[in-house]
């Protein structure tokens, strides 16, 4: 029997690592007899076909698969485990946000440490990107060589996001916003900071401002912004800056919703003025729907759009340029001729970023990782990373050893659970920021003992050939 295994952090909460993990999990469906999901986080509502085979481990995880791919859109314990895994192995990177664009300090510090332990890609055969953009970052942050990077773009159903909503339930919608007879900017995203919705409430500003012609314009903002402290206090100063440009009514908030698809069919153009994106998704259910998408040139976004071809699916503008941003959504507004033409090309990028297209994708990376040597003997090619296991005082592996019948069981149990009021906010912060220090004093040692190792055979090279200069001198 041939088995699959994937880790990831969490599956089953309609985040985009999730959704892509069970996408993966049915592409894989055809060269696996059966594919297993080991997540760290307890799994959210999960479709029927892969509930039976999703189960929630700790990082002690030890089962074994011929392919083996770890999910990673930030660190996580489980993620450690490819380490020790035998077979065929996949990395699988979803890009990680650069710690600067974030508020949070406590998630600029997760950043970081994500950051710098992109080097388990290092313990896997190959890495699969989703756009060139973040194959050239992972191998700005691990030092992996193009050579063992692969693109495997994301991809959804364009049919399901192209077929229109009932007439009806969609004009009761447009009612229920506000939103009759109004042109619709639509921004589909989480309230982040480096997503710039900042950008948009100013733009919107301008336009209405400058031309009396965009007095009908109206931005909505489809995102979440209840998963963390950060998030609820952008939320907050974003509707204040709303006040502030005298824009109430003009700007609407949904927060999360349950379908994409309804509000992608009001809008008259989509926005991402995000400064980075590992890929964009939304654009790309935007020229599905037949929407005209205008995005920030930074990050995977103008890929995503092929701009600069002669057929782009959307405009880009200068990220943090109010002025450029409002420039083109005037373009996208006021030109028929464009906009058919931003739509006809949209139609054939989400072609060809379907779902069909991912699941061949997956299917040639995976025969191709299938048919290497099983011995991980160029894994660690680049350094030895002796120090790097080492740096991790944690302590995750220690168990209650007690025999005591009664007591050893029960403190054992508060000790794997006792994480939502104490242990996770304030135990856990305090050693594995330690940890995540450990880890970049460890990492920037062994990249100095490789520069060295390298300078070294480099000037072993150059004494050789001075050598062999000098006994030709000597005899000529």
């Amino acid at each position: 029997m041939t088995i699959a295994q994937i880790l990831t952090p969490a599956v089953g909460f309609d985040d985009a690592t999730g959704a892509h993990t069970i996408q993966l999990w049915d592409a894989l469906q055809p060269r696996f007899e059966q594919i297993n999901v080991y997540t760290y986080f307890a799994p959210g509502k999960l479709p029927g076909r892969i509930g039976p085979f999703v189960h929630q481990v700790d990082d002690e995880h030890r089962s074994q698969a011929d392919l083996t791919i770890v999910q990673y859109p930030l660190w996580y314990p489980l993620a450690e485990r490819i380490r020790d895994m035998r077979g065929r192995k996949l990395f699988w990177y979803h890009g990680v946000t650069p710690p600067e664009l974030w508020s949070e300090r406590h998630d600029r510090e997760l950043l970081r440490n994500s950051q710098i332990r992109t080097a388990l890609a290092w313990h896997t055969h190959l890495a699969a990107v989703t756009s060139p953009y973040t194959g050239e970052e992972l191998a700005a942050l691990s030092g992996l060589p193009d050579d063992r990077l692969r693109v495997v773009p994301l991809g959804l159903d364009p049919r399901r996001i192209a077929a229109a909503p009932d007439f009806v339930a969609l004009h009761a919608l447009r009612d229920d916003l506000g939103l009759q007879d109004r042109r619709v900017l639509l921004f589909i995203g989480r309230i982040a900071g480096n997503k710039r919705i900042d950008l948009l409430i100013d733009a919107l500003a301008e336009l209405r401002r400058a031309h009396d012609d965009f007095a009908d314009v109206a931005l909505l903002v489809v995102g979440d912004s209840s998963y963390n402290a950060a998030a609820q206090e952008l939320d907050r100063q974003l509707r204040q800056r709303v006040e502030a440009e005298d824009l109430v009514g003009q700007v609407i908030f949904t927060g999360r919703v349950a379908e994409i698809s309804p509000y992608l069919h009001l809008a008259d153009c989509v926005i991402l003025p995000s400064e980075h994106e590992g890929f964009g998704l939304p654009a790309v259910e935007a020229m599905a729907a037949g929407v005209p998408v205008i995005t920030a040139a930074a990050g995977a976004l103008p890929w995503v759009l092929q701009a600069g071809t002669e057929t782009p699916a959307g405009l880009i503008f200068a990220p943090g340029d109010v002025g450029d941003l409002t420039r083109q959504i005037r373009r996208v507004l006021g030109d028929a001729g464009l906009r058919a033409d931003l739509i006809r090309n949209g139609h054939a990028r989400a072609v060809a970023l379907s779902q069909e297209a991912f699941a061949a994708n997956t299917l040639r990376l995976a025969d191709e990782v299938m048919t290497m040597p099983e011995a991980d003997t160029t894994f660690n090619a680049l350094v030895s990373w002796t120090l790097y296991p080492q740096a991790d005082t944690m302590l995750r592996n220690y168990r209650i050893r007690s025999n005591a019948p009664y007591f050893a069981p029960r403190i054992e149990q508060v000790r794997r659970n006792l994480t939502s009021h104490l242990k996770e906010p304030y135990i856990d912060q305090v050693f594995e920021r330690q940890v995540r220090y450990n880890r970049l004093l460890a990492t920037e040692i062994e990249y100095l003992h490789a520069e060295m190792r390298r300078l070294e055979a480099r000037m072993d090279k150059l004494q050789a050939g001075f050598r062999i200069a000098q006994g030709e001198a000597d005899h000529g």
